[in-house]
């Protein structure tokens, strides 16, 4: 199983300094607009696909900020402040929230592919289906991608045919929630997320508990990692 790319390559850390030293040439201030992604591109001398890696890797540092539909924005002085003081006092709970994960998880998709029915199984590929269908598209909504992601995940718990965990889902559902919130962003990890969904599904279909409990558990852990890599760019 492929491991989450949360360092950020000495290909990136070049790409993402380009950027820097534009912005600071053309002068922009906290709440400036980008360029558009073309004329962005041409002007630094790199792929627009290069770019977006660029632009992911101030995202996680809390330098920019992406606004969906309007552009790509320096974060304002207080904003960067305020973004970096909440996942500071985030640290000390997130470990918690991992764990409270694994805890509901584990069982879950170990019993979804002992006991889920055919219906059961296509709505968890439909539900996969969607999150790849999001996690395609160009730019990527990532809101949409995390709501996406979490359903992928509830729909596995739905199919566990376990009456306390169905009573657990909207714990289960504001956990994902800010389990989720910002490492989906990092460079590589998106694409690791979804080669892990992979061989989860596969589990389940095969109805091989064992690899399915142990895949959740290391995708849990993968995400874990990268929310800590996470916080550890933006507190630096």
């Amino acid at each position: 199983m492929n491991s989450p790319v949360v360092k950020v390559p000495p290909r990136l850390q070049s790409q993402a300094r380009l950027l820097l030293d534009y912005i600071e040439r053309a002068d922009l201030r906290p709440g400036d607009r980008l360029d558009p992604e073309r004329e962005l591109a041409k002007k630094l001398g790199i792929s627009r696909s290069s770019l977006r890696e660029a632009i992911q890797v101030l995202q996680t540092q809390g330098r920019l900020v992406v606004k969906h539909g309007i552009g790509v924005f320096l974060l304002e002085d207080q904003e960067g402040e305020e973004l970096r003081n909440s996942l500071r006092a985030a640290h000390h709970t997130i470990e918690e929230l991992f764990q409270m994960r694994e805890i509901l998880e584990a069982p879950a998709v170990e019993w979804a592919a002992e006991r889920r029915s055919e219906e059961q199984l296509e709505a968890i590929k439909r539900a996969a289906q969607a999150l790849q269908e999001a996690v395609s598209q160009d730019p990527i909504d990532f809101d949409k991608v995390r709501l996406l992601d979490m359903n992928f995940h509830l729909t596995i718990v739905k199919s566990a045919q376990n009456q306390f965990l169905n009573q657990t889902l909207g714990t289960l559902q504001e956990i994902m929630y800010r389990s989720m919130d910002n490492t989906l962003k990092l460079p590589g990890r998106i694409d690791a997320s979804e080669d892990e969904h992979g061989v989860i599904l596969e589990a389940i279909e095969r109805r091989d508990p064992i690899t399915a409990r142990l895949t959740i558990i290391q995708h849990i852990h993968n995400a874990r990692d990268a929310w800590i890599q996470y916080l550890k760019k933006v507190e630096g």
